[in-house]
């Protein structure tokens, strides 16, 4: 069994998880908060080799942001965003069916679609008004720049990995902006979803992968919701200081 980072070694819990046999209590690891999650994050990467400013950290907003800076700092890498939105299952928004991105990225799993009945006239729909949402988050939060990354590697970041939609989105607009190498990193993600994952990117970076994950937030002591104001300062002031 390969020994846990060090900074993890204050963050054992036990929590009790509802699995198909029944309520079972588990001690899992868990972060203090988005910004230790990043910095764990951004030691695996290093470890990897991805350093130096010849890297993009790219998260995702808008928790994925907060985390994504914590990683730049590790590693020295240029923090910026890339915009990727879930697309909502009908009658259940909590619940992805898919993600769009920029460049006009997209990703359907189609296996859920199918299984929920979800129209074409649904589909689409929802894909179109996130484009929208994905365009005005660009707007907002890269002044209407388009994703340039020819020649870089870019690392996707994201708080969490569930279902995968929407790093899946990032990654191939990644692609479509010329990014070099595509780097998915998360703190954690499901232990089911990492292969998917990793078929849409170059590599696969994480620091826990538990077999049980209803929700990300239940690996993170604090998870409190970050506003587009809290990205807004974040870049702002990084862009000052460049």
């Amino acid at each position: 069994m390969k020994s846990q980072p060090r900074l993890l070694t204050h963050a054992l819990f036990q929590h009790h998880l509802f699995t198909p046999t029944g309520w079972s209590e588990h001690v899992v690891l868990i972060f203090r908060n988005r910004v230790e999650a990043g910095r764990l994050l951004g030691e695996k990467l290093r470890a990897e080799g991805f350093e130096g400013p010849g890297v993009k950290v790219l998260g995702i907003p808008r928790g994925g942001v907060v985390t994504a800076n914590a990683v730049a700092e590790v590693i020295g890498g240029q923090l910026d965003v890339v915009v990727s939105r879930k697309l909502r299952a009908p009658f259940n928004p909590e619940l992805g069916i898919g993600a769009v991105s920029e460049h006009d990225a997209l990703f359907v799993n189609w296996e859920i679609v199918r299984e929920l009945g979800v129209s074409q006239e649904y589909l689409e729909g929802e894909i179109e008004h996130q484009k929208g949402v994905v365009r005005a988050y660009v707007e907002k939060f890269r002044m209407g720049e388009p994703l340039s990354l020819k020649g870089s590697v870019a690392v996707v970041v994201d708080d969490g990995v569930a279902t995968g939609a929407t790093v899946i989105a990032a990654a191939l607009a990644c692609r479509r902006a010329e990014a070099e190498q595509v780097v998915v990193a998360t703190p954690v993600i499901a232990e089911d979803v990492a292969p998917l994952v990793s078929r849409y990117c170059d590599k696969l970076v994480y620091v826990l992968k538990p077999v049980v994950l209803y929700a990300v937030g239940m690996y993170y002591e604090d998870f409190s919701e970050v506003t587009d104001e809290d990205v807004l300062k974040l870049l702002s002031r990084l862009r000052r200081a460049g």
